[in-house]
């Protein structure tokens, strides 16, 4: 969003007339790649490829809601202020190497073909501005998460991610003292260089030298738990709809239990066990080898798992079908009643094979305990199995077994305020369950499986949640994840039987904790500029009198405007006559609203999202801009989809806000029937995500279901959509950013392409949006489908958009595309720092100000995130 448009208003194409939507396709089409060709220029493809890491890395960068961030320092070894001696030195430069210094060049055919050569535009790189953006200092950080916890005697390991600001990172937590000190393991790959950023680990098992953890997408190894090794993720033969539930280390080696929903349903799910003798190769066993003995039911998934010595025990849900006679008046019909139990397998060969060891009968549950099983663990010579009791008052009957067959009653877990199952495990020291009493979590621990006792509360509040535990060296060790609004830092809590529990402080252990960060829009006045984002999890702002060259964080009239509860961070800014406006959401932690912030001036801001326009539910503010008719938001809002059944998901309809000022908003209304809420029967609705201004009035872009859709309007009050059609060769499109210039219009966003593949796009308008002709977007060759549009600026008389491209998921650098009109494109990919290097580098905001374009970005690794600030010359 850059400065407002000058100049009278102009006639709005076809104004007040009906307007007919028209798509005019260019040529070359996307077309889909024969992964059979070997005569195919662009090599053989995965149909697949683009991976569940690479979706949501994807989505991170787009707005959806956007989520991104930035920073600048010039030169790696140089530190300038003002732009006039920044920009001096790299042009100097260029020029003496005969280096032309413009961004907008002739267009080439708009067609899918290399990138031109990095100094093809003379970009100077991006400086890092972790320094610049400034946040106060909060105990919130970046959030984290734990999963799963394991030990090994005296050994802990427990892991978790390190969400940041855009980029996910595995963590692992190691303690080598029975929990008395930690350390952050370190990570690496296997030719012993620093790994991709992303890869979260939720799973962790280990023991006897060889550790084993598993997340979304990743695996991890270790010898020690101490430095972790990434290993490919196509190690573990995962399917669509696999979900894991637990790890476990075995005495021949791992094994990995959980479910797989078939197509998203519940009912048609079926189990999944994986096994593996070193944590890199992983056999998969399907349902026909984990029959309950025949007409008992049906397995739908394991949910627990542990190992003693040879044995292995596995436990999950089970539908049985049973018939019975009921009396209907003086008749008697048989009818087939389905019902949901438990089962559980045991294996005496390290998971080749499998018998019976449970069932709804198998322990006999005739203390009161109901035919389902909560949990499991394993004891020194034994196993633990848990079964809900009846009543009132929820508890835990606890049964033990030498061999996992033969089964005894030995204890009923309870408190006074009940007692709901949580995870549990054993090991040679004992065993341990958590649970929820009432609302506090709390746990109970036994060296034999057979007399228990409660430790004292280990929870620092009701809103913690228990996530993992493990027993070591004789006591429990729980690892809890904070779910209240305003703790973003898990906690790992030591506690035993008549001790009282010991939190441990993960913010002082080095290399844990860091403040959160992320610049992730920018508009410019002049030579002002207004950059907003989030810290700590709040909203904030930063402002800029000179340029760029000094950032001053905003204020809040009264601080409550920044402060806010859950996780809130600002997406977009724009600047307008009565000053500057910013929009946003919340990200967790608090009920979803719109973040709507103004300011006269950029230093102190004022809330607006208190007004009677945004207190409907599910409401989503994107973008904003501002021109002559006044501001504009746009959006989307979440609803119910009529005559749908309560398990449905809600359909959305397109948002749009407008203010002559920064107060008194009004909701905007269709032009035309259907505009912003869709037909009848309409399916995944609409969602608007980007607006721009022109002296015609407003124009936004988005989605309509499968397609990308386009809306005009002359004031911002009333909308009329336009349709676009799926781009040819492909199934489905989104638009996600939009500029204008003049008359002219541009917006780029992202096509599916029919094997899969993620395809960037761009479409053009010479009418103020009225008719659009699409524009395939040059991407680096070979690179198509990790290639995406993270910003978009109307900057020199033409266009200048960025996005990441990369061949390896975590390994993204920056692409910039320019052109003179919108319709044909040139590709350049830039050196230096904060645009190319190790992890993952992107600029998601731009702003044209005068003959400067700037940019807002950040540079990921494992070691960290941090903003990058980027300024170039345009002409």
């Amino acid at each position: 969003m850059g400065q407002p448009p000058s100049g009278p208003p102009q006639p709005w194409p076809d104004e007040g007339k009906p307007a007919t939507p028209r798509y005019e396709p260019a040529r070359p089409r996307f077309e889909p790649r024969d992964p059979r060709d070997p005569r195919d220029p662009r090599g053989p493809r995965n149909p697949g490829a683009a991976g569940a890491e690479w979706t949501r890395l994807l989505r991170s960068l787009l707005p959806q809601p956007a989520k991104r961030n930035w920073s600048r320092r010039f030169l790696s070894e140089l530190h300038f202020h003002g732009w006039l001696t920044r920009a001096a030195i790299p042009i100097l430069a260029m020029i003496l190497f005969g280096v032309a210094v413009v961004v907008i060049v002739g267009a080439n055919s708009g067609s899918p073909g290399p990138a031109a050569p990095a100094t093809g535009l003379g970009f100077p790189p991006a400086t890092l501005a972790g320094e610049d953006f400034t946040a106060a200092e909060s105990g919130r950080g970046i959030n984290q998460t734990l999963g799963q916890v394991a030990s090994d005697g005296t050994e802990i390991v427990a892991v978790g991610s390190q969400s940041g600001a855009t980029i996910g990172r595995a963590q692992f937590f190691v303690s080598q003292n029975d929990g008395r000190s930690w350390a952050m393991g370190s990570v690496r790959t296997p030719d012993g260089g620093e790994p991709p950023p992303g890869h979260a680990a939720r799973f962790v098992a280990g023991g006897a030298g060889e550790w084993v953890a598993v997340g979304p997408g990743s695996i991890w190894t270790s010898p020690d738990g101490r430095t972790w090794t990434l290993a490919p993720s196509a190690a573990m033969p995962l399917r669509s709809g696999d979900q894991i539930s637990v790890l476990r280390r075995t005495a021949s080696g791992f094994i990995a239990v959980g479910t797989n929903i078939g197509g998203g349903d519940q009912a048609k799910s079926s189990p999944v066990v994986f096994l593996s003798a070193n944590g890199l190769s992983w056999q998969r066993l399907g349902a026909s080898q984990l029959r309950l003995p025949a007409g008992t039911g049906r397995v739908l998934n394991i949910r627990y798992a542990a190992a003693e010595g040879a044995l292995i025990l596995i436990a999950g849900d089970v539908t049985t079908t049973a018939t019975e006679v009921v009396a209907r008046g003086k008749a008697k019909v048989t009818r087939t009643v389905i019902s949901q139990t438990g089962g559980a397998w045991l294996s005496r060969d390290g998971g080749s094979t499998w018998v019976a060891a449970a069932s709804p009968d198998v322990p006999p549950h005739g203390h009161g305990a109901q035919p389902q099983i909560a949990g499991e663990a394993a004891v020194k010579g034994g196993f633990v199995l848990l079964r809900p009791t009846t009543g009132a008052r929820p508890g835990l009957d606890v049964y033990s077994s030498p061999n996992g067959t033969a089964w005894t009653f030995e204890a009923t877990l309870n408190t006074p305020a009940g007692l709901v199952a949580g995870p549990a495990d054993g090991g040679p020291s004992g065993a341990v369950v958590t649970g929820q009493a009432g609302r506090t979590p709390t746990a109970f621990v036994s060296a034999n499986g057979v007399s228990w006792r409660q430790t004292q509360a280990f929870a620092a509040a009701a809103a913690e949640s228990v996530s993992g535990v493990a027993m070591a060296g004789g006591g429990a060790v729980i690892t809890a994840t904070t779910a209240g609004p305003q703790s973003r830092q898990p906690a790992i809590t030591m506690v035993a039987a008549g001790t009282p529990a010991r939190q441990v402080d993960v913010t002082k252990i080095p290399g844990a904790f860091d403040p959160q960060l992320a610049v992730t829009g920018i508009a410019a006045e002049a030579g002002t500029q207004v950059a907003v984002g989030s810290a700590n999890g709040y909203p904030a702002a930063w402002m800029s009198a000179d340029g760029g060259g000094s950032w001053t964080p905003a204020t809040g009239a009264p601080a409550s405007v920044f402060d806010r509860p859950g996780i809130q961070q600002l997406t977009g800014v724009t600047y307008g006559p009565a000053g500057w406006l910013a929009v946003g959401g919340v990200t967790a932690g608090a009920a979803q609203h719109p973040v709507v912030l103004s300011s006269a001036e950029g230093s102190s801001w004022q809330a607006a999202d208190g007004e009677p326009a945004f207190g409907g539910p599910g409401l989503f503010t994107e973008q904003a801009a501002a021109g002559p008719a006044g501001y504009v938001i746009v959006g989307y809002q979440e609803v119910k989809s009529a005559g749908t059944a309560p398990t449905s998901p809600n359909r959305t309809i397109a948002a749009a806000w407008w203010s002559a000022g920064l107060t008194g908003w009004e909701r905007a209304t269709d032009a035309a029937a259907g505009a912003l809420e869709g037909g009848a029967g309409s399916g995944a609705g609409l969602q608007m995500l980007a607006v721009v201004a022109r002296s015609g009035g407003f124009v936004a872009v988005g989605s309509d279901g499968e397609a990308a859709s386009a809306w005009i309007s002359p004031d911002g009050r009333t909308w009329r959509q336009v349709s676009l059609p799926v781009p040819a060769g492909t199934t489905s499109a989104v638009l996600q950013h939009v500029a204008s210039s003049g008359r002219t219009v541009v917006a780029m966003g992202t096509a599916v392409g029919a094997a899969g593949q993620r395809l960037p796009f761009a479409a053009s308008s010479s009418d103020g949006g009225a008719t659009w002709t699409e524009a395939a977007l040059p991407v680096p060759a070979g690179l198509d489908l990790r290639t995406s549009v993270t910003a978009l600026a109307a900057a020199g008389g033409g266009f200048t958009a960025t996005g990441t491209f990369g061949s390896t998921p975590g390994h993204q650098d920056v692409v910039v595309w320019t052109s003179a009109n919108g319709s044909a494109w040139t590709a350049v990919t830039p050196t230096g720092q904060g645009l190319t290097g190790p992890g993952i580098q992107a600029i998601t905001g731009l702003a044209a100000s005068g003959s400067t374009l700037t940019g807002v970005g950040f540079t990921a690794s494992p070691a960290g995130e941090e903003p990058v600030f980027w300024q170039a010359p345009v002409g």
